[in-house]
């Protein structure tokens, strides 16, 4: 379902003020109509049928799916979205006599309709709720539970938040700090999931070791560093997952966020990878002890390899401080070359503040849909960007990491060149210039506001 623009105080209020009432609250409005939808096979006729309603009450009869809360929509249809491939339509009131208009305007019955009641949220009322909790976001100062949340978005009837860690401390701190209403739900995990996983730091020539065996408790990343002695082209990407061990001696996932592109790396015979790992530590809350670190890597054959490396977090700072770097052993082809003293120029892949796009990921994704000409696409693509987001906060330096044709590579970059400042990535107290990468997603049928 498409997201739309919507201001409406009244509605604000009315959620903020019902406050949590539980999942049964939530649940779904029955359909108060008695004529049958007829059955879709695909969501080709739903889609005609939002076009057909975006041109007779949306703002800008050129742009599909931006009609509702607009002034020319009727004060009954409160919002839609697909249940698989059956186009649902959100209706206040009289559903029988709502159907009958609707028919009329886009010429199919190939719709059902919900009704809403006190106990449901529709499109419109979640809209105006997302809107405020954006304006909230990024007004909130960085802290534990800014760094907690992934993400949100909006469902057909709530609206759920991500976290790292799902605890009812930080659901709490949410509705301190944020919002409080029954619309929003939340997800991540809770309790630490068992993982006893394990993996090798050597494997056909190829090695994972801790830049440094020891790091403080309170460190923000550890950093490792990826041997190619295999004498063969390796890849690897940015997927990762750490393990810690608990006071029963089991193995327990840490809870981390990580962005899960589709991006490899190529390392050739002879070279060598540094990867960054973030810890969490303000949301984690990490305890002296022994971390493993995993890492997959594959061969052009394809053969994966999952790489593995210990590390240990102190309370001991003293020795963390004077810990020394890793000797890394010689290999056929050559040695790792330690990365250049820093410079004006010097780029990161990870800061312990990763550069942030005003609102965060959610607005992000919100500022490409609404600028993307989707229509230059004709099925949902996908094209990945990086950009170097510089110590001004300024994108730069935009290349296509993956590409559908050169048609969506050169929209995707285009979408760079709008982009306001953002706020810089920071590592040791210090603006950075930091590498960020993101997806630009092509969805035909998506809000088109060009």
């Amino acid at each position: 379902m498409k997201a739309v623009r919507f201001c409406c105080i009244w509605m604000i209020g009315l959620l903020l003020a019902v406050g949590c009432t539980g999942h049964a609250e939530q649940k779904k409005a029955e359909a108060s109509e008695d004529v049958p939808c007829l059955p879709v096979s695909n969501k080709v006729e739903g889609q005609k049928i939002i076009k057909a309603l975006s041109k007779a009450y949306g703002d800008n009869p050129n742009v599909t799916g931006d009609f509702i809360g607009s002034i020319r929509c009727p004060y009954f249809l409160e919002g839609h979205y697909f249940d698989g491939n059956t186009l649902v339509l959100q209706v206040r009131g009289d559903t029988l006599r709502a159907r009958k208009i609707l028919e009329e305007v886009s010429g199919s019955k190939a719709f059902r309709i919900e009704m809403m009641t006190d106990s449901t949220f529709s499109e419109k009322q979640l809209q105006g709720l997302l809107d405020e909790l954006k304006r909230r976001y990024k007004a909130l100062p960085r802290g534990r539970l800014k760094t907690n949340m992934v993400g949100w978005g909006r469902m057909a009837h709530f609206i759920e938040v991500t976290f790292i860690r799902n605890t009812p401390e930080a659901r709490a701190e949410f509705r301190r700090l944020l919002i409080d209403s029954p619309a929003i739900r939340f997800s991540g995990p809770e309790e630490p999931v068992r993982n006893n996983a394990t993996g090798v730091s050597e494997e056909y020539g190829i090695s994972l070791y801790p830049e440094y065996t020891v790091y403080a408790d309170t460190a923000s990343t550890a950093s490792f560093i990826l041997l190619n002695g295999s004498g063969q082209h390796i890849r690897c990407g940015e997927h990762y997952f750490i393990t810690y061990e608990g006071k029963d001696g089991q193995w327990y996932e840490l809870p981390i966020h990580t962005v899960a592109l589709d991006i490899a790396y190529g390392v050739a015979p002879g070279a060598s990878r540094r990867f960054v790992a973030r810890l969490y530590p303000d949301v984690n809350d990490n305890k002296p002890g022994c971390y493993r670190f995993f890492y997959e890597v594959s061969f052009v054959s394809r053969e994966k390899i999952r790489m593995m490396a210990e590390f240990r977090l102190t309370d001991n700072y003293g020795n963390s401080k004077r810990a020394e770097k890793t000797p890394i052993p010689k290999m056929t082809g050559g040695n790792y070359v330690e990365a250049p003293k820093e410079d004006e120029k010097t780029v990161y892949q990870v800061v312990e503040e990763m550069p942030e796009f005003p609102g965060g990921m959610p607005a992000l994704m919100e500022f490409i849909r609404k600028n993307l000409r989707h229509d230059k696409a004709e099925k949902k693509e996908r094209v990945i960007i990086q950009i170097v987001v510089d110590k001004e906060g300024n994108a730069t330096n935009p290349v296509v990491l993956r590409s559908t044709n050169p048609v969506l590579d050169e929209e995707a970059l285009r979408i760079v060149s709008l982009m306001p400042k953002w706020k810089p990535g920071r590592q040791a107290g210090k603006n950075r210039n930091v590498k960020f990468v993101f997806p630009v997603t092509f969805e035909p049928s998506a809000q088109n506001t060009n």
